[in-house]
């Protein structure tokens, strides 16, 4: 038996589930193999990716079929004790997985290897090498759960490779990732393939999906297509998943090249630069006419949509930690704000801010012309709605409806008011039909859709945006623009936080980029993207959007979307 992963017709039925949330799988994952698994919410990724680490149904209960063998054993049948030091997981959700007795990052890693008897010498050299890998070295003194979400990811991540498994689960281990800390994840796990390792990892992400050998696409618990990326991730079978197609696939197979070509720049832009213009612009163009299914509209506020003003705003986390070194920000009504930086940079610190979740040791935040400070939270939050990156700390009623109806009832909204906003919240976020379900029996991208809209149905003339496309398909992305979209349109503030360069270049007028506290650069997407821009986005751990990158290539300035490019395109064909 292979010491990877073999599954032969598997299936899982959850407890209480008419229909399986995995049917007649068969794949297999040898050691120095890496197995990329696709698809929208809801497809069973992260129900495999459970049942690879042998939680099924050892710890969730549910009915499994067919045979799965992982590091050599029987997954369905195993005991605690058969996955130790064999099998690892990462979880999209670091908080999860960090225990929260242990005072520093160091100790954090050091947890499970003393948990394996790792010999002391052995254990100081492994944790030395992942923190380098994954570029934490400068937190291996910090508290775990003082860290951002993205540095807590990494050392989630970092734990569990530390250990040196057999194989290795990883289920949207770069959800709260900056693009480059991203790329940081794709090469480690290259590495441990190449140490002979077997990994399986459950992403959207197309840089970890690149990476892989194969890419397993998965629809409604079955497998839709089992290939190479560039096959597997190709417009046809991406659409019939309900997933994008990553935008260089995409841009390969409108050109006609081979899909080992998909993920190859140079090869695309050499290609772009040949291909017939005009006819190049159109499918450029249906790139990005994304379809969220919805076409959501937002009237203008109740109250007037107000300014902010962030002045010389400094923030400290206990004595050591200069979060935020005297910024300075000017946000005018009705703008739609991308900021972005590199996890840690000081974004989240920021936006918190802006309605009183922290308070600045010095430097003040006017709204409309007053100064928040004496300003209680639950006031401020009638002006600016704050969705969490973290949907868990928002949540608290029995139903998506109670959850959802309870901001506008505790601000005294009356019954009909009430009612109406809701339901558009609902509608808008796709919500309706899940009104009587629990939001923990939600997965986690449907939580955050929760949690977006308890806080539109606050009717906030501010909404801010923490990280709003973590987790989600195709779908999700695209109901997440066009939110952004509708509530621009009617008049309101949006500020999203975010290390979606595409998201911040389709739907924002402004990009704020943030490094180290402060503000490193500030202005369009076209501006920010322009000639010099992805160094400075490197220097701040992000990257360009894929076509602004391949026009880049081509010396084609000022393109920082799908309909830049096409216009590009037209215009060299005249």
């Amino acid at each position: 038996m292979t010491d990877g992963i073999e599954a032969t017709g598997f299936g899982v039925r959850y407890v209480g589930r008419s229909t399986p949330a995995l049917h007649d799988l068969t794949f297999s994952v040898r050691p120095g193999e890496l197995l990329g698994v696709a698809g929208a919410t809801g497809a069973g990724k992260s129900t495999l990716a459970l049942a690879c680490a042998t939680f099924i149904p050892r710890v969730v209960r549910a009915k499994v079929e067919g045979s799965l063998h992982v590091a050599g054993f029987d997954a369905p049948a195993s005991a605690a004790a058969d996955g130790l030091g064999k099998v690892g997981i990462v979880f999209s959700t670091p908080a999860n997985q960090l225990s929260a007795s242990k005072p520093t990052v160091r100790e954090e890693l050091a947890f499970g290897l003393e948990n394996l008897a790792v010999p002391h010498d052995e254990m100081d050299r492994r944790i030395d090498a992942v923190l380098e890998r994954l570029g934490i070295a400068h937190l291996a003194d910090r508290e775990p759960f003082a860290l951002s979400g993205g540095e807590q990811q990494r050392v989630a991540i970092a734990s569990i490779v530390a250990m040196d498994p057999a194989v290795l689960i990883v289920d949207e281990p770069t959800a709260q990732l900056d693009p480059l800390g991203t790329e940081a994840i794709a090469d480690l796990l290259r590495e441990v393939v190449r140490d002979g390792r077997a990994v399986l990892a459950a992403e959207h992400a197309p840089a970890i999906l690149a990476a892989a050998g194969q890419v397993l696409v998965l629809a409604r618990g079955e497998g839709l297509a089992l290939d190479v990326p560039g096959v597997a991730l190709g417009p046809g079978t991406a659409h019939a998943a309900g997933i994008r197609t990553p935008t260089l696939v995409a841009l390969a197979a409108a050109l006609g090249l081979p899909p080992a070509q998909a993920f190859d720049e140079t090869a695309i832009a050499r290609a772009l630069e040949r291909a017939d213009p005009v006819r190049t612009a159109s499918a450029v163009t249906a790139l990005g006419a994304g379809d969220s299914g919805v076409a959501p509209s937002w009237p203008p506020p109740a109250a007037p949509t107000p300014p902010i003003h962030v002045e010389g705003v400094v923030h400290r986390y206990g004595d050591d930690v200069l979060a935020l070194a005297g910024v300075d920000l000017r946000i005018e009504p009705g703008q739609r704000v991308a900021i972005v930086g590199r996890n840690g940079s000081g974004k989240t610190t920021l936006a918190k801010h802006l309605n009183g979740l922290l308070r600045p040791a010095s430097g003040r935040v006017v709204i409309g012309g007053s100064d928040i400070a004496s300003e209680p939270v639950h006031r401020l939050a009638a002006t600016v709605g704050f969705v969490f990156q973290h949907p868990d700390d928002q949540l608290f009623e029995r139903s998506v409806l109670r959850e959802v109806s309870f901001g506008p009832r505790n601000l005294g909204r009356s019954a009909d008011e009430t009612g109406r906003l809701t339901e558009a919240a609902l509608a808008a976020t796709g919500l309706a039909d899940d009104r009587a379900t629990n939001p923990y029996d939600l997965d986690l991208s449907r939580r955050k859709l929760v949690a977006l809209a308890s806080v539109l149905a606050v009717d906030p003339p501010v909404v801010v945006l923490d990280e709003p496309t973590t987790g989600q398909d195709a779908a999700g992305v695209a109901r997440i623009g066009a939110i952004v979209d509708a509530l621009a349109a009617g008049g309101r503030t949006v500020i999203a936080i975010t290390h979606d360069m595409e998201l911040a270049a389709g739907h924002f007028d402004r990009i704020v980029v943030m490094r180290e506290g402060r503000i490193a650069a500030d202005g369009s997407p076209r501006d920010v993207f322009a000639s010099g821009g992805e160094a400075l986005l490197e220097a701040t751990g992000l990257r360009l959007p894929p076509v602004a990158r391949i026009a880049a290539r081509l010396g084609w300035t000022g393109v920082a979307t799908e309909a830049d490019l096409a216009t590009r395109l037209i215009g060299r064909g005249g």
